[in-house]
């Protein structure tokens, strides 16, 4: 055979344009969950109970009143009578009367009257006694019921790599398996010289270093290599091969056999088969290059020589499969970070976790029982023994999670899918933790996140009497988008208006959510009308001194029955088949840490919060106008 002429050699430039306009779509399977380690996953998660699915004891000790332990101090103990013993696994019938207490193991359900836990060691026992040596508040040592995961909430997006932290959150949601991509790459090797690791090397042959460099290429990305070993330098043995590949693969990948030398038959067969792209790329290594399509599976010819091939892979192969996949390529192992916000240790060596976000180290722990403590973290700082305290700003090193990937703007306050069409429209990596607006202002307050969303009513103009009255600076109040908030309930509940949720159980948001505090100015209008005080109003409401975290559970609340009514925003009502009756249009707004307020990353999100596309794309009961993207106040 003649030697072949490379054509005309592209640019990298022009190369990743050409290789940008390829489309691969992943095959979806549904795996077991014991074997969805490293796929990425193909849908959102939302969980379908809480955890923990009830309140449970995070100490060895007593379950008791709080109240009856506040005199208690080393030189005057507190007595309470012992009232039976629970363990981890047992449900028990004990009800806690006044003085008494019951022993109780870690993970254990807290018993009926109990509202808080005495740690065993703050104790001593005579006979059926026990002697408290301390006092304890109102719900210490306790893990109130949905706490880490509420239910309805969504606790792993689409498109995350599966590891060990994922593997955790699934299955203490009880879930057994999940539905993956599987984008399956074949790895084919060429050349009458290769011989495979592990036989025997004659004169003149090298083992095949490709085949296994270039699947461990692959796999890294998050793709499935096929490995179908050494074809000799033989046209037809060679297109058997990729025949039979370009059954099974969505990609195929072929070392050797690119150049222009006698023997190097790939540009005739991508030629013969599909369609070549480009014949050579002006780069040094990895000039042989062949880039073709046949149907819509791209061939790609990598360089023989194993260094040029992982280049080539590094720099136009593995965008191409993160692109195709909906991922992003992985961190490094370990990084230097400051700290956003000081950390006190306990004297101990600790292994602490925390997010990432631009630099900025995050406490990421919730609690020792929370499971969503390793999957909301990029990784762990180590907190030697001899450290109590760590100051803000200060430079500290952390090791990364494996499948972890840059976080670009961090969100605490509000829960709304505004937020969620936000970072699908921008393509960034939000960082979302839903704990209502009062958290999100102190949040801001103390430097932890880059944007509080909140929706808090006044007095005045909405959201800006919050922050002036925590004192909050260094801020800047963004106008978001407007939502209806109102009544939440079953299509065959009888409810028509506010006044009909007296004497229904009620699903309420948490404490310093701004729907809990619309939801109360309301009630406080009622109670005017009736001509009672609000707390009498509350008292005929069961159900009112509730918490759910998120729109979403309270939603589930009422489709299980657990509530006949919540009080929440129409998109999810509407998504979830339940009845919605609007009470009030609220304002969702975004108070943005000056700090980031020239950053690429925020001038992307306000430039889609502005963006006509946005405004079209949101669900239904939230829309913008007119000061959509408004910055209103300086702080």
């Amino acid at each position: 055979m003649e030697p072949k002429e490379f054509r005309e050699l592209v640019s990298s430039e022009e190369a990743h344009r050409i290789l940008n306009g390829i489309k691969i779509k992943p095959k979806l399977q549904t795996l077991p969950l014991e074997h969805a380690d490293g796929y990425i996953l193909a849908e959102d998660i939302f969980s379908g109970i809480d955890v923990p699915a009830f309140d449970r004891s995070v100490k060895d000790g007593f379950a008791v009143r709080a109240q009856d332990t506040y005199a208690a101090s080393e030189r005057k103990t507190v007595i309470l009578t012992r009232a039976g013993s629970i363990s981890a696994g047992f449900v028990s019938d004990i009800t806690i009367g006044c003085k008494e207490a019951t022993e109780i193991a870690t993970g254990a359900p807290i018993p009926e009257g109990a509202d808080a836990v005495v740690m065993v060691e703050h104790t001593t026992r005579e006979a059926e006694n026990i002697i408290v040596q301390r006092p304890v508040h109102i719900n210490e040592n306790i893990m109130r019921i949905g706490a880490d995961i509420m239910v309805g909430e969504r606790v792993l997006r689409r498109n995350v790599r599966i590891g060990s932290q994922e593997i955790g959150v699934l299955a203490s949601i009880g879930i057994n398996k999940v539905t993956v991509k599987k984008l399956y790459v074949g790895i084919i090797s060429t050349g009458d010289e290769l011989v495979q690791p592990g036989f025997k090397l004659d004169p003149g042959k090298i083992y095949d270093a490709n085949s296994y460099a270039v699947a461990s290429s692959i796999r890294e990305c998050g793709a499935h290599p096929i490995i179908y070993g050494i074809v000799k330098d033989d046209y037809r043995a060679i297109s058997d091969v990729i025949d039979r590949a370009l059954q099974e693969c969505n990609m195929i990948l072929t070392s050797g056999s690119t150049s222009a030398g006698v023997g190097d038959v790939m540009y005739k067969i991508v030629a013969e088969k599909g369609r070549t792209l480009l014949h050579g790329i002006s780069i040094k290594p990895g000039k042989p290059t062949i880039v073709g399509v046949v149907g819509d599976i791209p061939l790609i010819g990598l360089p023989g020589n194993p260094a040029s091939a992982l280049i080539i892979i590094t720099e136009f192969i593995a965008p191409l499969i993160h692109r195709s996949l909906e991922t992003s390529s992985l961190l490094k192992t370990k990084t230097k970070a400051l700290l956003g916000t000081s950390i006190r240790s306990e004297g101990r060596r600790e292994l602490y976790p925390v997010g990432l976000v631009r630099g900025r180290a995050y406490p990421a722990d919730k609690t020792s029982g929370a499971i969503t403590t390793l999957s909301e973290a990029d990784g762990i700082i180590e907190i030697g023994e001899k450290t109590e305290y760590l100051e803000f700003g200060e430079t500290v090193d952390i090791t990364l999670f494996g499948n972890r990937v840059p976080i670009d703007l961090m969100f605490v306050g509000g829960q709304c899918p505004g937020i969620d069409l936000l970072e699908d429209l921008t393509g960034m990596n939000f960082r979302v933790i839903s704990t209502g607006s009062g958290r999100g202002l102190s949040a801001m307050a103390g430097g932890m996140t880059d944007i509080a969303g909140i929706n808090l009513a006044g007095s005045g103009e909405y959201n800006i009497e919050a922050v002036t009255s925590r004192g909050i600076c260094n801020s800047v109040l963004v106008k978001g988008y407007r939502r209806e908030q109102g009544l939440i309930f079953r299509p065959e509940t009888n409810i028509e208006k506010l006044e009909d949720m007296i004497g229904k159980k009620l699903v309420n948001r948490n404490r310093g959510s701004g729907t809990r505090a619309l939801l109360d100015k309301l009630l406080e209008e009622m109670s005017l009308r009736k001509g009672i005080t609000k707390t009498e109003l509350t008292k005929m409401i069961p159900g009112y001194s509730s918490g759910s975290r998120t729109h979403r559970s309270v939603c589930m609340a009422v489709i299980k029955g657990k509530a006949e009514v919540g009080f929440g925003i129409r998109p999810f009502a509407e998504a979830m088949g339940l009845k919605f009756i609007p009470l009030a249009v609220e304002d969702f707004d975004f108070l943005i840490n000056k700090e980031i307020i020239d950053t690429p990353q925020l001038k992307n999100m306000l430039s889609v919060l502005q963006s006509r596309n946005f405004a079209e794309r949101l669900p239904s009961g939230l829309f913008t106008y007119e000061r959509t993207g408004e910055m209103v106040e300086y702080f």
